[in-house]
C-alpha cells in the first residue's frame, strides 16, 4: 500500500516513527570502537555516509547513524557520543544543557536547505492567514518563519504555529492536520511528492544556517589526532562525492529513497565550504558568531547568557590536518 509521499507503506512507517541511533558498535574482535559519531540525513552530513561505505572512517571511531535530528541531538545529551553533525542552533541547545562542545569544522552552509512549504493553493502570503504551519521547536525555523514573515508583512499572530519533529509533519501532513511547514531534505522532497510548492528557503535569508562537526572536549586528547582523522575521513568523502558524482547520487538516491532529480537538488540545497574557508571561519571571522548570537536570540537567555561564543570555534583539527598533508 502507498501514500501521497511515493513511499511504500514500511519506507513510511520506518520514517514516521522517530529512529533512535544504529547501537551496534562492535568490533569484529568483539571489542567497542572507542569514538562514537552521531550523524543524521542532511545533504550537509553525506560525505560521512560515503566515508563511512568506503571504509575512510578511522578504524577507531564507530558512525552512529539516524534518520532523525532529534535523536542525534537527544543522544549527545544523554553523554552518548562524543561527537556529531548538528546545526549550529543545535550545537546552542547542547552548550545550554551543559554539554562541552567545540565547533571543528564547518561541514556545509544552508542555501536552500531550510524551506517553508504550503499547500499549492496557499501561494499567497494573505492566503496563509489563519492557517497552520509546522516547524521544530528551535532556533533556526523559528528564524526562517521570521525573515519570511518579516518580507512578506505577516504578523506572527496572524498565522497558527504547531511544533512537530519533520517525520511527525509527514504524518500530519498526510492527514491534512497542517497547511505549511518548515523542514529540510530529504523530508521537504517527500512532501513536495504530496503536492506541497516552496513558498521561502534558506537562500533568500542572510548566511546564518550551518550544519559543522562538534565534538566533547571533555572526551578529547587532541594528541591522538582523532579529530583531524575525521576531518580527513569527511573531505575524502566529500572528495568522492564530487569526482565521481553520478556514482554518488545514484547511491544517494539508494539511501535516502529520492529519484536523481531529487538528490541532485538535495546536494545543491548547501554549499561546502574548503579547508581554507573553512580556516577563515574558524578563526578569523565573525561569521559563525554572529550566526550563534542571532540564533540565540530565539531561546530562553539564561540558557545562553554563558556562552562564550568565540570559544566555541576550535580550528586545532583543521591546523594538524592540513599540517599532515
Amino acid at each position: 500500500m502507498g501514500n501521497s509521499f511515493g513511499l511504500t507503506r514500511r519506507q513510511f512507517l520506518q520514517l514516521c516513527v522517530a529512529s533512535p541511533l544504529l547501537v551496534s558498535a562492535v568490533t569484529a574482535c568483539g571489542r567497542t570502537k572507542a569514538f562514537s559519531l552521531g550523524v543524521y540525513q542532511h545533504p550537509g552530513h553525506e560525505a560521512f555516509y560515503l566515508s563511512e561505505h568506503f571504509n575512510l572512517l578511522p578504524t577507531d571511531v564507530m558512525l552512529r547513524t539516524s534518520q532523525s535530528s532529534e535523536a542525534v541531538v537527544s543522544a549527545m545529551l544523554s553523554g552518548e557520543l562524543d561527537a556529531a553533525t548538528l546545526a549550529l542552533d543545535e550545537v546552542l541547545t547542547c552548550l545550554a544543557a551543559g554539554i562541552p562542545l567545540q565547533v571543528v569544522l564547518v561541514l556545509a552552509r544552508s542555501c536552500g536547505a531550510n524551506v517553508l512549504l504550503s499547500k499549492p493553493e496557499l501561494h499567497t502570503p494573505a492566503q496563509l492567514k489563519g492557517k497552520v504551519i509546522a516547524l521544530e521547536s528551535r532556533p533556526a525555523t523559528e528564524l526562517l518563519l521570521e525573515h519570511y514573515l518579516h518580507k512578506t508583512g505577516l504578523d506572527r499572530q496572524e498565522v497558527e504555529v504547531a511544533y512537530l519533529p519533520q517525520l511527525k509533519q509527514m504524518m500530519a501532513w498526510q492527514e491534512s492536520q497542517i497547511d505549511a511547514a518548515i523542514n529540510t531534505p530529504p523530508v521537504s522532497h517527500y512532501i513536495e511528492r504530496a503536492g506541497a510548492v516552496r513558498l521561502f528557503d534558506s537562500s533568500q535569508c542572510p548566511p546564518l544556517m550551518f550544519q559543522v562537526l562538534a565534538v566533547r572536549t571533555d572526551r578529547i586528547d587532541w594528541l591522538n589526532n582523532i579529530p583531524a582523522r575525521l576531518l580527513n575521513s569527511y573531505y575524502l568523502g566529500l572528495q568522492q562525492l564530487r569526482l565521481f558524482s553520478g556514482d554518488s547520487i545514484r547511491r544517494t538516491a539508494l539511501w535516502r529513497n529520492l529519484t536523481l532529480t531529487e538528490t541532485q537538488n538535495y546536494f545543491a540545497s548547501v554549499q561546502y565550504p574548503s579547508p581554507m574557508q573553512n580556516m577563515t571561519l574558524l578563526s578569523g571571522s565573525d561569521v559563525l558568531p554572529n550566526a550563534m548570537r542571532k540564533l540565540s536570540t530565539f531561546m530562553p537567555a539564561a540558557a545562553v547568557s554563558a556562552v562564550d561564543f568565540t570559544h566555541v570555534l576550535n580550528a586545532t583539527a583543521l591546523r594538524q590536518l592540513v599540517l599532515s598533508l
